[in-house]
């Protein structure tokens, strides 16, 4: 899976007990997801089934073949999450961060600038980027009330997002 096991460890601390912030996740989405550590932040997620995310959410992400969700602690639901597909030849992984409370243009810029290493002022619409050599498509977004921060891996051999220069 994308996120190692430091990641899940922390994500599964029981002494961490710090509230999330909005204005926090996209970097909480950029360790888990993009570098694959996200033992720097100091945060106690709840594991959840799921099933136990929101219908809207979960009908967009279908139906994967093993899945490990976990709930933010927060003012505003929300969610990250680690996806393996069996079924399909394209993105069999995906890496995401899902959340009510989470406004789009902020959160696109600190990924934007985290893939492109230059600093950027975000987008009021979706975006895309696709990177084929290095493996990935990520996106912000928004769907089913939510704001959705994914990174979609090309291959089932790929975990992190290389650095820019």
């Amino acid at each position: 899976m994308m996120l190692p096991l430091a990641a899940a460890a922390l994500m599964n601390a029981a002494g961490a007990s710090a509230m999330v912030t909005p204005d926090q996740l996209p970097n909480l989405f950029i360790a888990a997801c993009l570098d694959g550590s996200a033992a720097t932040a100091d945060v106690s997620a709840t594991p959840i089934e799921f099933g136990a995310l929101p219908s809207d959410l979960r009908s967009r992400l279908g139906k994967p073949s093993a899945a490990k969700v976990w709930q933010i602690p927060g003012a505003s639901p929300a969610y990250l999450y680690s996806l393996s597909y069996t079924d399909r030849g394209w993105s069999p992984k995906i890496c995401g961060l899902a959340a009510q409370d989470l406004v789009l243009r902020p959160a696109s810029a600190a990924v934007e600038t985290r893939l492109r290493g230059t600093p950027s002022a975000g987008s009021y619409k979706p975006v895309e980027w696709l990177n084929e050599p290095a493996g990935y498509r990520a996106l912000a977004t928004r769907a089913g009330g939510f704001t959705i921060l994914q990174v979609n891996w090309l291959t089932e051999n790929r975990a992190e997002v290389p650095r820019t220069q």
